[in-house]
């Protein structure tokens, strides 16, 4: 009895002795799993931009790196950089904006603004917004002018903010062409004196692509014209006899054989690849092809005066703009696309382009130097303030320029006079412009179109 009494005390000794243990066990692991002050910091939920753009390399690196940089900068905003077809980016932008999907922002072409602005697509910025992304009067004039479009009521506003552009200038081997020539008749002087066709290959002094991008630019030189501020069809009226030289110097540089001037830009480009050409007439966005071609021998002018009215050339003016989908943002996100917009056009980022190949429409940022690059960059900088916006798809301008285009291919093809053609595209104009007529030419009221 005594032995079973022992054991008895023994058991609920031990028993005790266990609770205590499991007590204090349980206490020890709900004191663990309270959180400790820097564990109970709950992150904030952050803002995630989708960017879409169609950049090519190496501008499409210098596109990621200033991306990296912002989100290493801003981490509780995450740009996703996202490459897309070219062809098929408006396209898809429009696709997925239907069904409220899509990027948040996205890098246009200045032309296709007027479209998607229309679809309602574009997030409209008002003044007081613009002004606090960049100051308007720093900015390229007429790459501004390509971001202003029509909406569905015919109400003026704009839809981004132009973050490059790109223009013509003239490209010449500085070691065979010691001054670049000033004027047209200077220009075949010199491209005549240069061409040698006893040579295998033959070397032209100049190759031109006879394209309506490439040349329309001269039109208003020569004193041609299409449209009035207005809108208002002059070219079978004021307008006649400058269209009409204009097309009468484009023949003769066709039919000149000291020359290669002709519409095909596949053999204009492969006479350039293989340095069988001493002059030509291209984009801003082909300097570095011409630098990998020439060297430091390359040199970029300003494109040469008409010699018969010694007016400028003016040509076309593209934009790359950076707009905001509107149906893929709400406050806190648009809040975050203008900061980044903001962003990439600060001089820092600008200048990074630069160096990327593409011309930075930010007139603060200081071009001074000697290099190819800032030589080019002084040239297409004020090549692009003398030039004319490209006009938007679908516009009273881009109708008059498929017809200047088609003048064009007419009097080149020897189809007609250039008399004729311009009394076809006159008539042509005047038949189509009531279809058109709802949406005004994207350009500044005191700019004729050409």
């Amino acid at each position: 009895m005594k032995v079973t009494r022992f054991r008895r005390l023994c058991l609920s000794g031990l028993i005790g002795l266990l609770l205590v243990i499991l007590t204090t066990c349980a206490s020890n692991r709900s004191e663990s799993t309270t959180p400790t002050p820097v564990e109970s910091l709950v992150q904030p939920l952050g803002i995630t931009l989708i960017f879409w753009h169609a950049w090519p390399s190496p501008e499409q690196h210098a596109l990621a790196t200033l991306v990296d940089r912002y989100n290493q900068d801003h981490p509780l905003t995450q740009v996703m950089l996202q490459a897309m077809p070219v062809a098929s980016l408006t396209r898809e932008l429009r696709m997925a904006s239907q069904v409220g999907s899509g990027p948040h922002l996205v890098l246009l072409q200045s032309h296709t603004i007027t479209g998607l602005a229309r679809d309602e697509v574009l997030l409209a910025l008002d003044g007081e917004t613009l002004a606090d992304v960049v100051p308007d009067d720093d900015l390229l004039s007429t790459a501004m002018e390509g971001v202003w479009a029509s909406d569905q009521a015919g109400n003026r506003q704009v839809y981004g903010v132009p973050l490059a552009f790109d223009t013509l200038g003239l490209y010449y081997n500085k070691r065979r062409v010691e001054v670049p020539p000033k004027d047209t008749d200077a220009l075949l002087r010199d491209a005549h004196a240069l061409t040698n066709p006893a040579q295998q290959p033959p070397v032209w002094g100049l190759a031109y692509t006879l394209s309506v991008d490439k040349t329309v630019g001269y039109l208003p030189a020569f004193g041609g014209q299409v449209l009035d501020t207005n809108g208002q069809v002059v070219l079978g009226a004021s307008g006649r006899a400058g269209s009409e030289q204009w097309l009468t110097w484009l023949l003769q540089l066709r039919q000149d054989e000291a020359i290669l001037a002709i519409p095909d830009s596949i053999t204009v480009e492969s006479v350039l690849q293989a340095q069988a050409a001493l002059i030509t007439i291209d984009w801003s966005r082909s300097l570095p092809q011409y630098r990998a071609l020439w060297g430091d021998d390359l040199g970029v002018a300003l494109l040469p005066r008409v010699a018969q009215t010694n007016q400028a050339a003016q040509p076309y003016v593209q934009s790359d703009v950076l707009s905001i989908n509107r149906q893929s943002v709400d406050a806190e996100e648009q809040a975050a696309a203008l900061d980044f917009m903001r962003y990439l056009l600060s001089v820092e980022s600008q200048q990074l382009l630069l160096e990327a190949g593409r011309q930075p429409t930010r007139l603060s940022l200081n071009l001074e130097g000697t290099t190819v690059e800032m030589e080019a960059a002084r040239v297409f900088r004020e090549q692009a303030q003398q030039g004319l916006p490209m006009p938007h798809l679908g516009t009273v301008a881009d109708m008059a320029r498929e017809e200047i285009e088609r003048m064009q291919i007419t009097v080149l093809r020897g189809l007609a006079t250039p008399a004729d053609a311009v009394t076809q595209s006159d008539a042509a104009l005047h038949n189509r412009l009531p279809e058109a007529a709802i949406s005004p030419q994207p350009v500044a009221p005191a700019s004729p179109i050409p």
